[in-house]
């Protein structure tokens, strides 16, 4: 029987950063198959850890400018703390800003880029509509969101991992209100066309991550998915069956240790909506 308990609170960025360098490879991908415009000046909306505005600002030339908002100063100072003093520093901007009510005027960003974010605003109509505001006419729009469609981190074991992942969505309404975030994140097309927003391009990526993992896939699955989001938090939720194998197949120290299995796998999508302006 498992004796885990809650893990030691760590930063809030640090999953966030776990994620955004578990999807590196594709998010340069997807970034690139935008095509945003040599010069141009965006806003990344829910920055987090400040990557992906890194990213956005390499894709974008030397003379591209990313202006990366969370929604608290404490976020917004973190951000420029992680990324602000790299290669691409004087290029990023950083500051403490409401999704729902942007202080930009109209038509000042030539791109809006909200990427893993829009799940979590629950006026995400009215978060779209200033979206639209800031952006000027014929810039795009974009909206990444993860597993739209579900992973698999639990290979060989699709009916424990469905239900945790109905623990976890359960569990998740205590932030996403009426819905779920995954129920919010699968609104995401319904979202732009109530705000008259038509997407012109909506395609998903596909992470695979096989044994031996890299680093970055082995710490974002270990420390987010088991750890965290799979967690203590669900303990309540399973039954005891259900928590005993998940703690078999999750736990580190664990000799059935699913990311020590030479098969072991993952898949993992990533889906870009793109509506112009």
């Amino acid at each position: 029987q498992s004796i885990m308990s809650e893990p030691a609170p760590e930063p809030f960025w640090k999953s966030l950063e776990r994620m955004n360098l578990f999807q590196e490879p594709e998010a340069r991908t997807l970034i690139a198959d935008l095509r945003l415009p040599e010069g141009s000046r965006g806003l990344d909306v829910g920055c987090g850890a400040g990557l992906f505005a890194v990213w956005l600002a390499e894709a974008i030339g030397a003379r591209g400018r990313v202006v990366g908002i969370e929604p608290s100063a404490e976020r917004a100072d973190a951000a420029r703390e992680l990324v602000g003093r790299g290669p691409v520093g004087s290029r990023l901007e950083f500051r403490a800003a409401d999704a729902t009510k942007l202080d930009a005027p109209d038509a000042s960003f030539d791109w809006v880029w909200c990427g893993d974010m829009l799940h979590h605003i629950q006026e995400t109509g009215k978060a779209l509509g200033e979206f639209a505001r800031v952006v000027r006419p014929g810039g795009q729009i974009i909206v990444k969101e993860s597993q739209l469609l579900h992973g698999a981190f639990l290979p060989g074991h699709p009916a424990l991992e469905r239900r945790l992942r109905q623990a976890e969505m359960e569990w998740s309404r205590h932030e996403g209100g009426e819905f779920s975030f995954e129920e919010r994140r699968q609104r995401t097309l319904a979202s732009f066309r109530a705000a008259g927003l038509s997407v012109q391009s909506f395609r998903t990526y596909l992470l695979e991550r096989r044994a031996p993992l890299p680093h970055a896939a082995r710490d974002y699955i270990q420390h987010v998915v088991f750890e965290r989001n799979w967690g203590p938090r669900l303990r309540d939720r399973l039954s005891v069956d259900d928590w005993t194998r998940r703690s078999a197949l999750c736990e580190a120290a664990s000799p059935t240790f699913a990311l020590d299995d030479p098969a072991y796998y993952c898949l993992y999508p990533i889906s870009v909506l793109v509506a112009r302006r």
